[in-house]
C-alpha cells in the first residue's frame, strides 16, 4: 500500500521552469556628477549588460532623429532576408539631398554594399534604394518601420521616411536607446555600423568608391575612446548633431559595454566629445 501511494504517473510530473538570472547592474562607487560637462541637449547612458540607465538628461524630449533613422531602415530591410550578394540599382529618385553616393541613374550595387553605404557613409540614396529592394511600397515600408517601433514599446517614436532627411522622424533619448540596443544586437547591423572605411563597387561599371565612416570615434584618434562596437550619426538643421553608439573600454570587456545616445550637440565634433566624456565618466564612477 505504501509503495502504491508513492507511485506517481510520469505524465503528472511537472518541472519548474528554469529561472532566468538577470545580470547584476554596475554599482555606483563615486558620487561625481556629469551634467555640467556635457554640451548635448539630451542624452542617455545605458549599461548594455543589465539594461540599467546610468545617467540621463531630457530623456523624454521628443526630437528629430535625422540619420539615426537608418538603424530602423536596416532592421526592416534585413527582415526581408535579401541575399547580400544580389544586386539592386540606385535611381535618381532615391536622391533626396544630404549625404549620398554620387552615382548615375540606374547604377547597381550589391545589397551588402548598399548597407555599407547607408550605415558607414550615411548615404540617403542608398537608404532609399534599400527600402525599394525590400519589395515594399513607400507607404508599406514606413508602416513596417512604425509597427516595429510599436513592437518595441516606443510610444513617442514616429517614422515618415527611410533616410532620415525628414525632420518629422522623431524619438526620445530613452526610446532611441531601446531601439539602438535592439539594432546593435543584430550581427549584420553591428558589422556594418562598426566599419571605419569601406570600398563599394559599382557593379555595372567596375568603378570603386571609398566611403569613410561619419562616426569620427572610428576614424579620428582625437575622438577615439575604447572599442566602438557600433554607431550611427545624424544631422539636420532641426536636430543639430545626434549620435548613438555602443562602446567598450580599452580592455574590450563586454560586461562594461555602454550604449550612449546624444541628441542636439552644437557641432559634429562636440557629439563625439560628449560621448567620450560620458563613457569615461561611467567607467570611472561605476563598478562592474
Amino acid at each position: 500500500m505504501g509503495i502504491f501511494a508513492a507511485t506517481v504517473p510520469a505524465k503528472s510530473i511537472t518541472k519548474s521552469p528554469t529561472a532566468i538570472v538577470k545580470p547584476e547592474p554596475p554599482k555606483r562607487i563615486d558620487p561625481l556628477e556629469i551634467e555640467d560637462r556635457v554640451n548635448a541637449k539630451a542624452y542617455v547612458v545605458m549599461d548594455r549588460t543589465s539594461g540599467k540607465i546610468l545617467t540621463m538628461k531630457n530623456e523624454n524630449l521628443v526630437w528629430s532623429i535625422a540619420s539615426t533613422t537608418k538603424l530602423m531602415t536596416a532592421e526592416i530591410v534585413l527582415s526581408k532576408n535579401i541575399l547580400p550578394k544580389s544586386t539592386h540599382s540606385i535611381l535618381k529618385a532615391d536622391d533626396v539631398g544630404g549625404a549620398k553616393l554620387y552615382v548615375n541613374n540606374g547604377d547597381k550595387f550589391t545589397i551588402d554594399d548598399l548597407f555599407y553605404a547607408m550605415l558607414v557613409g550615411s548615404a540617403n540614396n542608398a537608404a532609399n534604394a534599400l527600402a525599394r529592394a525590400s519589395g515594399l511600397s513607400h507607404d508599406e515600408f514606413i508602416k513596417a518601420m512604425n509597427a516595429k517601433a510599436k513592437s518595441l514599446g516606443l510610444k513617442s517614436t514616429v517614422y515618415v521616411d527611410a533616410s532620415g532627411i525628414d525632420p518629422a522622424n522623431v524619438s526620445t533619448p530613452l526610446e532611441m536607446a531601446r531601439m539602438a540596443n535592439a539594432a546593435f544586437s543584430n550581427p549584420s547591423i553591428k558589422k556594418y555600423a562598426s566599419q571605419p572605411i569601406r570600398n563599394v563597387r559599382v557593379v555595372n561599371t567596375g568603378s570603386v568608391k571609398k566611403i569613410q565612416n561619419t562616426n569620427w570615434m572610428l576614424t579620428k584618434p582625437a575622438y577615439a575612446n575604447g572599442v566602438v562596437v557600433a554607431g550611427k550619426t545624424g544631422y539636420l538643421e532641426e536636430s543639430a548633431w545626434n549620435f548613438v553608439t555602443a562602446l567598450r573600454p580599452k580592455n574590450n570587456d563586454a560586461k562594461q559595454e555602454l550604449l550612449i545616445v546624444i541628441f542636439g550637440a552644437d557641432s559634429r565634433e562636440q557629439s563625439f566629445l560628449d560621448a567620450k566624456t560620458l563613457s569615461n565618466w561611467a567607467w570611472s564612477v561605476y563598478q562592474w
